[in-house]
């Protein structure tokens, strides 16, 4: 039996499928079941619960092999006492390369401080650290330039768009946690799961706008003046849609090694332009 947290979220509930699919035994952790419209009800156990509720996850981990987190990773030092109390030695963390950041930031330091705790923890764990990942209706930051890209002729190009992005196909990462699934000799191992090859932001924008058929004009915006705009933004809202840090961010590069990947599970993203097409016409 396999628990599966974070089921119903854009990259849970397409694991969710790909299990159940393969014949494994699927119990899902879900807050709310009128959440898990995504799941295959039918084929799964539901478990109601909260991830922060010590004595629900262990109703849910009763006769569990492996557990597999695909909540956010700041929950993984909860869990690891808890899948000790309850028996459950083998565990799947998804994390990020949010870790990476050379701008340090709450989000950051939890990810990096969660993947010490669950190397310490006592469990034979596998950590897997996708990179931004796209694919489906659900993914945040892809569906919001295809939108825009859709509505708007012109577009604003943050800096000069040669900043350098990974993002990964979301069936890639589905592909990298069923294998660590299948083979408990991933125990012990932590994977960067990223797309084939680094491409620029404005490359990024171009294929997108490629595949809908669309001509864009870029409007550049310098980043010092995105860094001053956001920080006015701070002072006077109490929520910003956007932060200095998110700005700072953006414009590093971030591009990621999945040489391991690669040799040690197999692990063959496809490309940025095969995948947005696949997104695009709703086979993702």
């Amino acid at each position: 039996m396999i628990l599966v947290t974070g089921a119903t979220s854009h990259t849970g509930s397409r694991l969710v499928q790909r299990l159940v699919g393969l014949n494994y035994q699927v119990r899902c952790l879900v807050r709310n079941p009128r959440h898990a419209g995504n799941l295959p009800l039918e084929k799964v156990e539901i478990a109601q619960g909260d991830i922060q509720n010590e004595e629900q996850v262990i109703a849910a981990l009763k006769d569990v092999d492996i557990l597999v987190n695909i909540a956010h990773i700041k929950f993984a030092p909860a869990l690891l006492p808890i899948c000790r109390k309850a028996g459950v030695r083998r565990a799947l963390f998804m994390s990020s390369t949010r870790r990476y950041t050379k701008f340090p930031c709450e989000t950051s330091r939890q990810v990096i401080d969660s993947e010490e705790a669950i190397r310490r923890g006592g469990l034979d764990y596998t950590i897997l650290r996708p990179s931004m990942i796209y694919g489906g209706p659900q993914d945040n930051n892809i569906t919001k330039l295809v939108n825009q890209i859709k509505r708007h002729k012109f577009f604003p190009l943050f800096g000069d768009g040669s900043n350098l992005i990974q993002p990964v196909f979301v069936w890639d990462l589905v592909d990298a946690l069923l294998y660590c699934v299948a083979h408990p000799e991933t125990a012990g191992r932590e994977y960067t799961i990223a797309g084939p090859e680094p491409i620029t932001y404005r490359q990024i924008v171009e294929i997108i706008a490629g595949a809908l058929n669309r001509k864009i004009i870029f409007v550049p915006v310098p980043l010092p003046l995105c860094l001053f705009m956001a920080g006015i933004y701070e002072k006077i809202a109490s929520k910003p849609r956007v932060t200095s840090e998110q700005v700072r961010r953006f414009g590093e590069d971030k591009v990621f090694d999945i040489g391991e990947a690669r040799r040690e599970i197999g692990f063959s993203p496809r490309s940025f332009e095969e995948g947005i097409c696949l997104k695009i016409n709703g086979e993702a």
